[in-house]
């Protein structure tokens, strides 16, 4: 990403040189050359901003968009050198260079002869090409990603969930003709993502277009079979709030089931949608996840919607109850999700989870010993005695405490004085993978706010793998400790280590009455030291939450499939420093060191230049 960054801007820069240059061409004097050259590139980087396309009509702001600087130096960022993008800042700089060659030999040609109407001829030909490649080059096809993890490219899983359809899958776009020009970023990178899926399935996949509009009637009525609607943009112009319709919708169909996206806004995770769609599509028979209730937990119609909504797209949802005498987890049920219990189990309800494992079924378990009040100073101690004793039989424990991250944490907003601000608050970490397992591979990072470490020292490590920890600047605090954000955690730091916050636990594998080790016998389980995480108050504005939580959920249902592609986030890790010093050194470094290393140089090669100027020439003799 950073060597695509670097390259984005050398490209602009370079498209920035042609830009002076042809300035500098116009006229001899230096502050008539830097006023012309800044207005055109603040007219070329002004086009995109929305203040400006707004005010213009659908299909200018379209183009304007098109032409526009900061849209292709943005994608470029991302990590992605896309065709596309090079073509334009290669023709913008061919533009303004062939225009300050045509200015400079201007002043040398003759005006009224061949080679000058020959010149300006070609040269103005070099702009039309520069001009209609860009407006109309939309579909130029290549692209190099960069990404960690390919988060533009298509996953392997994608590519073989294509490539073993057995009948013809057929994807409908669409896409209105003049959408919002923010809203026209987006229909470039879908209409991208649907080109690989097309490429990839072959003959497998149809790809149709649709333009929905008042003029294409046929259209709309498709639209309307498909459930796709028609959404309504608040659009500022000509000096009034304009209400516009239009479609970015995607249908997805397969012999007599169909599926669809109504509207994409944003392709983040547009390809785990699709594929997963067209595995539904092709294989209807779902699976049933239980959310354990009767004892407090987070229900899916309260504190654990979010996480249910999100999970019934795949899966089919409902509650379980253990708490009548003799009751036990329902044999449909293939993963149970206890999302912390507030008080604890009993022997029996104990018992019921052990038999639910035994025969196979699967376990998400987030639970900690404390219970957290923020109207309270002070945690409160919450023993869970039966799930206790069920962890231990894999050597696993969850003691007493809590942890924080003194690098690596969360922020929460305080006012003071009718005025709010932000502080980071180290009880709410900002756990790392700890390990190349399916479920954490490309996360970026998991807040687990009011979290209690694991205790994986007595535990199998060829069935217990730990999932997420905290940075090395993570510890464990037990016995009593504040919960004011306003805290000084700098003076309780000490014995700061990485704190496993999650882990994987395969079934345990007997061995068999001869030495031999027989086949492995139960259920897979996920245990996580944290339940808020999970709730709606943390699920929506953290990626990383909601990512973890589905692979979690496909890992213990052993559709492991979509997790490579769920797990493509396209946001950068986090950057840590082992003090502000050095926070400080690389932020300053690069805002001033960069710049200074080329002033450098230009001040070294200026004094080269005066000590070889004055220097005394001496001729060579002249031979008799």
């Amino acid at each position: 990403v950073m060597f695509a960054q670097y390259t984005g801007a050398l490209l602009l820069t370079g498209a920035l040189v042609a830009i002076g240059l042809w300035a500098s061409s116009l006229t001899r004097n230096q502050i008539t050359a830097f006023i012309v050259a800044l207005t055109v590139i603040f007219v070329l980087m002004a086009i995109t901003m929305n203040v400006v396309l707004i005010g213009l009509p659908p299909v200018l702001a379209v183009a304007a968009t098109r032409l526009g600087l900061l849209t292709h130096f943005a994608a470029i960022t991302r990590g992605v050198l896309d065709l596309r993008d090079l073509v334009y800042f290669a023709s913008i700089t061919v533009a303004f260079l062939a225009l300050a060659y045509l200015m400079i030999e201007r002043g040398r040609l003759n005006l009224k002869g061949g080679a000058w109407r020959t010149l300006r001829l070609g040269t103005f030909g070099i702009l039309l090409i520069c001009v209609v490649v860009n407006l109309f080059g939309r579909h130029i096809r290549g692209r190099i990603d960069l990404t960690p993890g390919k988060a533009y490219t298509l996953s392997s899983t994608t590519r073989t969930v294509l490539e073993k359809l057995d009948d013809v899958v057929t994807l409908k776009f669409f896409a209105s003709r003049e959408l919002p020009p923010q809203v026209e970023l987006v229909r470039r990178d879908v209409e991208d993502v649907l080109s690989d899926y097309a490429a990839a399935a072959d003959d497998n996949l149809q790809l149709l277009r649709y333009s929905p509009s008042a003029d294409d009637p046929d259209a709309v009525a498709e639209a309307e079979q498909m459930d796709i609607p028609a959404i309504q943009f608040n659009v500022l112009g000509q000096d009034e709030f304009q209400v516009r319709q239009g479609y970015l919708g995607i249908a997805i169909q397969y012999a007599d089931r169909t599926a669809n996206v109504p509207f994409v806004r944003q392709t983040d995770d547009l390809e785990y949608r699709l594929t997963s769609a067209i595995l539904a599509l092709t294989n209807p028979e779902r699976i049933t996840l239980g959310f354990l209730t009767g004892h407090g937990e987070a229900s899916i119609d309260g504190a654990a919607s979010g996480f249910a909504e999100t999970v019934g797209q795949s899966y089919d949802v409902g509650s379980v109850d253990i708490t009548a005498a003799g009751a036990e987890v329902p044999d449909d049920v293939r993963v149970l999700i206890v999302q912390g219990p507030a008080t604890p189990l009993s022997e029996a309800e104990g018992e019921a989870l052990r038999a639910f494992l035994a025969r196979g079924g699967n376990m998400f378990l987030m639970v900690q010993p404390l219970s957290i009040d923020e109207t309270q100073a002070f945690p409160n101690p919450q023993p869970h005695p039966v799930l206790d004793g069920l962890l231990a039989e894999y050597g696993v424990a969850i003691p007493e405490g809590m942890v924080i991250d003194h690098r690596s944490s969360g922020r929460v907003t305080l006012s003071s004085s009718g005025a709010g601000f932000v502080v980071p608050y180290p009880l709410w970490p900002v756990v790392v993978p700890a390990s190349s397992h399916a479920m954490v591979e490309g996360l970026s990072g998991v807040l687990l706010p009011w979290s209690s470490p694991l205790d994986l020292s007595g535990a199998d490590t060829t069935t217990v793998t730990p999932l997420l920890a905290t940075t090395e600047f993570g510890q464990h605090l037990t016995g009593p400790h504040p919960l004011n954000p306003q805290f000084d955690w700098n003076s309780i730091a000490g014995n700061m280590r990485p704190q496993p916050m999650a882990a994987a636990i395969l079934p345990r594998t007997p061995g068999g009455a001869d030495g031999v080790v027989g086949e492995s016998a139960g259920g897979r389980l996920v245990l996580v030291g944290d339940a808020d995480f999970a709730s709606n108050r943390f699920i929506g504005g953290e990626t990383g939450n909601i990512v973890f939580l589905t692979n979690a959920v496909d890992w213990l249902a052993q559709d492991e499939s979509l997790i490579q592609i769920r797990a493509k986030i396209r946001t950068a890790p986090p950057l840590l420093y082992s003090s502000e010093r050095m926070r400080d050194l690389a932020k300053y470094g690069n805002l001033i060191g960069v710049p200074l290393m080329f002033v450098l140089i230009g001040a070294w090669r200026l004094a080269r230049r005066r000590r070889l100027q004055a220097r005394e020439y001496k001729g060579a003799g002249v031979v008799a």
